[in-house]
C-alpha cells in the first residue's frame, strides 16, 4: 500500500496485522507523520476502564509507535476469548455487569488515552445511534469517528446512520464499500450480483465513464460524503482505489447505485453482520 501512495493504515488485533505494520512501518523509508495509523480496541481482549488502558499498551508495542492517529472501539460489546473484564460492569458472569455502564467505562479509558497523546482522535465502530446517544447523554466527548459497513447493498439502510452521525459532527467512515468479493458472495435471485461490482447497474455506470466498477462504488461514497476503507492485497487494485476523485458521478447516476436492492439476513444469513461472533443481535440495516 505505502508503495504505491497510500499513507492510512487499518490494523487491529483481531486482524492480525498490527505487528506487521509496524515492520513495514519501520521498512519503509517514510518519516512517522506521513503515516496515517488507525487500530482498534476489542473485541478479543475484553472491554473495560483498565483493560482498554492495557491493550493499548500492547497495541503500541506492536506498532512499534507512541501513538496511533486513530483509536476505536472495535465493537460495542467484546468477544473476550483473551479473558475476562477486570471492570465490575464488563463482567458478563456478575451481578455487576451493564452492557451500557461498561461501554461507558472503555470510553472513559479511550478519553484518557486521547488526552495523554496516545491518540490523535479516537473513535467507535460498528456502534448503532443508541449506542452513541449513551455517551451524548453521559455529557462525555463524542467520538470523531463511527466506522461502520457501507456499500451499495446495504447503502439506503445505512443512511439513517449516516444522518445521525452528520447530525452530531462525527464522521461516517465506510468499511467493505466494495462488498467483501474475496471472501462473501452475496446470494442469487435477490436483485443482487455477487458482489456489488458484478452488479449490471454498476458495470453500465463503469463503462459510461470508462473506469473500473470498484472506482465507480469508491467515488459514489465519496459523492455522499463518506470516506471508506477499500481493503485489497493486490498493489494495482491499490493504485486505481486512489485515482477516483476525477469521477463526477449525475445525480440520476447515484440514485440508481443507492436504489440498488437492500440485503438482509432473511436472504443471506451467512454474511458477517447476520452471523457474527454475537448473533443474537440481528443488525438493523439486516431487517
Amino acid at each position: 500500500m505505502v508503495k504505491v501512495g497510500g499513507r492510512r493504515l487499518d490494523s487491529a488485533d483481531s486482524y492480525g496485522n498490527e505487528k506487521s505494520v509496524g515492520e513495514a512501518i519501520q521498512a519503509s523509508s517514510l518519516d512517522r507523520s506521513e503515516i496515517f495509523i488507525l487500530s482498534k480496541i476489542g473485541p478479543s481482549h475484553p472491554l473495560g476502564y483498565n483493560d482498554t488502558l492495557n491493550q493499548f499498551a500492547g497495541i503500541q508495542k506492536n506498532l512499534q509507535t507512541q501513538y496511533v492517529d486513530l483509536l476505536l472501539i472495535h465493537w460495542p460489546w467484546a468477544e473476550m476469548s483473551q479473558g475476562e473484564s477486570t471492570d465490575p460492569f464488563c463482567k458478563k458472569r456478575s451481578k455487576t455487569y451493564n452492557e451500557t455502564n461498561c461501554r461507558l467505562s472503555t470510553w472513559r479509558a479511550m478519553v484518557k488515552i486521547f488526552n495523554d497523546g496516545g491518540a490523535k482522535a479516537i473513535g467507535v465502530s460498528n456502534f448503532e445511534n443508541e449506542h452513541i446517544q449513551e455517551i451524548i447523554d453521559a455529557k462525555m466527548p463524542l467520538p470523531s469517528i463511527n466506522q461502520c459497513h457501507f456499500n451499495p447493498y446495504g447503502g439506503k439502510a445505512q443512511m439513517e446512520k449516516v444522518t445521525f452521525c452528520k447530525t452530531h459532527e462525527i464522521t461516517y467512515l465506510g468499511y467493505s464499500p466494495l462488498g467483501i468479493p474475496d471472501w462473501h458472495k452475496f446470494p442469487s435471485g435477490h436483485g443482487m450480483a455477487t458482489t456489488p461490482m458484478q452488479d449490471p447497474v454498476v458495470l453500465a455506470i463503469a463503462a459510461a465513464h470508462k473506469k473500473t466498477p470498484a472506482q465507480i462504488l469508491l467515488a459514489w461514497e465519496w459523492g455522499l460524503g463518506i470516506p471508506v476503507n477499500p481493503r485489497s492485497q493486490n498493489a494495482t487494485h491499490m493504485a486505481e482505489n486512489l485515482n477516483i476523485y476525477d469521477i463526477t458521478l449525475s445525480s440520476d447516476e447515484s440514485t440508481k447505485i443507492m436504489g440498488l436492492h437492500q440485503d438482509t439476513c432473511d436472504e443471506d444469513s451467512g454474511y458477517y453482520e447476520c452471523a457474527g461472533f454475537h448473533p443474537q443481535r440481528r443488525h438493523p440495516m439486516m431487517k
